[in-house]
């Protein structure tokens, strides 16, 4: 799996401040000034006066869900306009489920964190990963000396920076799957199943994972709230996944871009999801595939990643364009 190098901190840092600001500034008073650092995002008082139109996004976005559809990718796209309160939400192209693969970590993130703030868990309480724990696919607990110390913050934050399989697992164990479902549940989500652990083996007879791109477009716009989770917790969050370093996705056209994004990839499935920061234009995305002319993995993410990269591009481009027009003809 590739890698890329982290983004600056100075552009983690600032986009990290807007993702909480945002939330912020839906309690203050709407012309307040959001101080950030060099000025590289700017409150909804300075910014261009456009808001961002989803009619006009999802117009942009459908050819490219149709085209994947006629090529045999079934393509769903979930958009949600974070940027002033009660933004409208839009779901394109396949309603169905999918295999979430990674995606569905994040429903685990939510969860731990909620019990952080409910002070059930501590993120620098101490845990031991014996060998027995070790899985594979994507990950580098898997490349430590065991057992191997850590915490559950160190293993939250693999989880989401390099989708760390063991360390999801070891947080699965420690949370609880019931109470991932509990989340779920209050969130009303009705598809949105973290029924196992990664790479759960063949003894494991639970029904397998299972996401919607309607159900997983809610979960960002309750984590983006700050209604489900402390500012603290959601400050966490925005962080680890600014810091994403998988970049087969979104993050091989935006890399260096203000995006929090979580990735998932397996069998014949490659999905990307999170939030677009663009100052005044903050968007929640969520694209999932499924590629249904093969049953091969890597012919699978051939075919599957320019079209999650595609669609992505398009999004930020347009975002990025509502403050920066093109200059006229002539």
């Amino acid at each position: 799996m590739q890698r890329r190098s982290r983004h600056t901190d100075v552009r983690h840092q600032e986009a990290g401040k807007t993702f909480m600001g945002l939330r912020l500034r839906r309690a203050a008073i709407v012309a307040a000034v959001l101080t950030v650092c060099v000025g590289l995002f700017v409150s909804p008082a300075t910014a261009d006066p456009r808001k961002t139109d989803l009619k006009q996004l999802t117009g942009i976005v459908r050819p490219l869900v149709d085209d994947a559809a006629e090529h045999g990718v079934q393509v769903s796209v979930g958009l949600a306009d974070l940027s002033r309160p009660n933004g409208q939400s839009a779901i394109l192209g396949s309603v169905a489920s999918y295999n979430p693969a990674s995606v569905i970590k994040l429903s685990l993130l939510a969860t731990l964190m909620r019990q952080v703030d409910r002070g059930l868990i501590s993120l620098d309480a101490p845990v031991t990963v014996s060998p027995y724990m070790v899985v594979g696919g994507s990950g580098t607990i898997q490349n430590e000396q065991m057992p191997f110390n850590t915490t559950v913050r160190e293993l939250a934050r693999r989880m989401v920076v390099v989708s760390d399989n063991t360390a999801t697992n070891v947080l699965l164990y420690y949370v609880g799957i019931p109470t991932v479902q509990a989340l779920l549940d209050d969130l009303g989500l009705k598809t949105m199943k973290f029924n196992r652990q990664m790479f759960p083996g063949d003894l494991i007879t639970a029904p397998t994972n299972v996401i919607d791109a309607a159900d997983t477009l809610a979960l960002l716009k309750a984590t983006y709230s700050g209604r489900l989770l402390s500012r603290r917790s959601t400050d966490q969050i925005a962080d680890w996944m600014l810091h994403q370093e998988v970049d087969s996705k979104f993050g091989a056209v935006l890399a260096g871009k203000p995006i929090a994004h979580k990735t998932g990839e397996t069998g014949n499935v490659t999905h990307d999801v999170g939030y677009f920061l663009v100052p005044g234009h903050e968007t929640a995305v969520v694209v999932l595939t499924e590629v249904t002319t093969t049953t091969s993995y890597n012919e699978a993410q051939r075919i599957g990643n320019p079209i999650v990269q595609n669609i992505g591009l398009a999004v930020y481009d347009h975002l990025d364009g509502l403050d920066h027009p093109a200059p006229a003809a002539g």
